[in-house]
């Protein structure tokens, strides 16, 4: 062989040896710092546990993991009596490290009785595919409250519909038995629910149940903001028809008092002072004004004033626009007008 041939062979040879080597040494450095690896204690959920519910025994397990900054060693659980007996903050997975924060207060009940703040109490409303946002809502939303029921209107023996905001940004702690969001995978084997549970400020519960009781209450999901008003809104059924909204009636928008307030204020004013005429709330009917007749005599007094009297018709007592010009007495045949009309003449032109 010759000395040109071999000499690539050999540096060849001495890359492949050295790439070689390189890949063995990474190796043992990873085997290395697996070994040296610290492991930890944690407890972990071997089923679902939801929220508030009372963790217990069979519900985790202790196991050993890997040392990693993921879990702050303030969160950390080594031992299951620390876990057992307290109670869910939050839904908890299987197979899920179990973390202080996810643990309710010491102390606290489970269920739900748990969850309700201060000042607020639970009150469940029925719901179905329409008035329950077609089941999308789900434990922890945010929802308004809108009722629509029947009432007296300021025509006797007549019912309005009428709609109205009656409760805003208000939570929803349960859908059916479910405390905590179900996925969306097993939304179809899960039976439809009939009721949502919310947590409402205790002066709004009486409210809330009489709404219950006359009308039909409907949730509307709330997005992301938070902003309330002072005016909720309301409808009527001239809101929605435009053959039903009368000249000048108000909307919504305006920030109008509702019809049925209004209504019920007025009957309470009616009791307080029964002198004072009752408002419907409606412009007042002003009557038409009835034309005014002058009756001219031309002639000298005491003599023959027969065919010498002039009638002039005014459109009314105010008015100086002539509407009808005619002569002699006036009969029960001529009793309407329009015998002969000169609506171009004024009072100032008429015969004095």
């Amino acid at each position: 062989m010759k000395r040109k041939a071999i000499i690539p062979l050999l540096l060849g040879l001495g890359v492949g040896l050295f790439t070689v080597k390189l890949a063995v040494d990474a190796i043992r450095k990873a085997q290395a710092a697996g070994q040296s690896t610290q492991t930890v204690k944690a407890i972990r959920a071997t089923q679902d546990i939801n929220a508030y519910e009372e963790i217990t025994t069979a519900m985790v397990e202790v196991v050993e993991t890997a040392d990693n900054l993921f879990a702050p060693a303030r969160e950390r659980i080594e031992t299951v009596e620390e876990v057992v007996g307290r109670v869910a903050a939050k839904a908890i997975p299987e197979r899920a490290p179990v973390l202080r924060a996810m643990l309710a207060p010491e102390g606290t009940i489970p269920g739900m009785v748990g969850r309700i703040p201060p000042g607020y109490r639970a009150v469940s409303v029925k719901i179905d595919e329409v008035t329950g946002v077609a089941y999308q809502i789900r434990p922890g939303d945010w929802v308004d409250v809108i009722v629509v029921m029947d009432i007296d209107s300021r025509v006797r023996g007549k019912k309005e519909t009428i709609a109205e905001v009656i409760l805003q940004h208000v939570q929803v702690a349960a859908i059916g038995h479910a405390t905590t969001q179900q996925p969306s995978g097993g939304a179809a084997k899960v039976k439809p629910a009939k009721s949502a549970t919310l947590l409402v400020l205790e002066e709004d519960v009486p409210k809330l149940h009489l709404a219950a009781t006359r009308g039909k209450i409907t949730l509307a999901m709330r997005g992301a903001d938070q902003e309330t008003t002072d005016a909720p809104s309301w409808a009527n059924m001239g809101d929605v028809i435009a053959a039903l909204r009368g000249p000048g009636s108000a909307s919504p928008s305006s920030g109008s008092v509702p019809p049925w307030m209004q209504a019920m204020g007025d009957l309470l004013g009616d009791q307080g002072d029964r002198s004072k005429p009752r408002s419907t709330g409606r412009p007042a009917e002003v009557e038409p004004a009835l034309p005014h007749t002058v009756m001219v005599y031309r002639g000298s007094l005491g003599g023959d004033t027969s065919g010498a009297v002039e009638r002039i018709t005014f459109e009314n007592g105010d008015s100086s626009k002539i509407i009808e010009v005619a002569q002699g007495h006036p009969s029960r045949a001529s009793a309407t007008l329009g015998v002969s009309r000169d609506s171009g003449r004024s009072r100032a032109d008429s015969p004095r």
